[in-house]
């Protein structure tokens, strides 16, 4: 067995239904060119025992891709084999396309990145990546769980904020807590680990800060930048233009160590990133 390399992505097993994709996809190119199907080259090009292969062709042949041909035992695709064909084809070469194009790759690693990748993606991605490839569309996106070091080289930031009431939304309306902070809010971007330092000043207000977390309410530590919350409790909304434009999550006040925050006092959290 081949050894383990440690990256994920690596050394996985290529199910029954991949396999018959990639036969497919090859058959169709043969096809295209001419070539005549033999079980013997296919066995050839995918380095598969006449046995292997026989259960692929079986699956084939019943889900009306190809028929065999009584003359010489050898193979040949279906008009629907064929249109199918076409579109692992289509899927194969969009995908390496748009690797090379954002990744970098060589041709060869771009290819070996697209086979694995053509079997799970849906028609509305492939859709999605032609059109960038050709006119460059992109999206607004929105993403959790994330630790901006993936985005931000480490270093630190500051930025615009605004605390709002949560109940008021359109249209927002700021909460009284905000005045209690700095209106810019410190970002310190680390290598494990990424943090928003919230920082009161004013006496005055809620002693205690919470933010809420995958599972529940976590009081934020207080620390002389001010009060500490890690970047992945917030939710990003990513732009075509700008990397990322805001982050919002929710925050709580209260005045007990042990109390977390009752909905009352709930809040939203904006961040204005640029």
């Amino acid at each position: 067995m081949e050894a383990f390399n440690g990256e994920i992505g690596h050394n996985m097993f290529y199910t029954k239904e991949e396999r018959e994709e990639d036969v497919l996809e090859t058959l169709y190119l043969w096809w295209r060119e001419g070539k005549p199907i033999r079980i013997p080259d296919v066995c050839i090009e995918f380095d598969m025992t006449k046995r292997e292969l026989s259960y692929i062709i079986k699956q084939m042949v019943k889900h009306g891709y190809v028929r065999r041909m009584e003359k010489d035992g050898g193979l040949e695709l279906t008009s629907f084999g064929k249109a199918q064909g076409a579109e692992c084809l289509a899927r194969h070469q969009h995908l390496t396309q748009f690797i090379q194009m954002i990744c970098g790759l060589d041709e060869n690693l771009a290819e070996e990145n697209a086979c694995r990748m053509e079997h799970v993606v849906s028609g509305d991605v492939i859709h999605g990546i032609c059109d960038f490839m050709k006119y460059g569309d992109s999206y607004d996106r929105i993403v959790r769980n994330a630790n901006l070091r993936f985005f931000y080289d480490e270093g630190e930031y500051d930025f615009c904020m605004g605390i709002y009431r949560a109940e008021k939304r359109y249209p927002r309306v700021l909460a009284d807590e905000y005045g209690f902070f700095s209106d810019e809010i410190h970002l310190k971007v680390g290598n494990e680990k990424s943090s928003f330092y919230l920082k009161k000043i004013s006496d005055k207000g809620p002693e205690y800060l919470w933010y809420k977390a995958e599972f529940g309410w976590k009081q934020a530590e207080s620390t002389d930048r001010g009060f500490q919350i890690p970047t992945d409790v917030l939710t990003f909304t990513f732009g075509s233009r700008m990397l990322v434009m805001e982050g919002y999550g929710m925050i709580g006040f209260s005045d007990s160590r042990n109390t977390p925050p009752d909905s009352e006092n709930y809040r939203e959290l904006n961040v204005h990133i640029w």
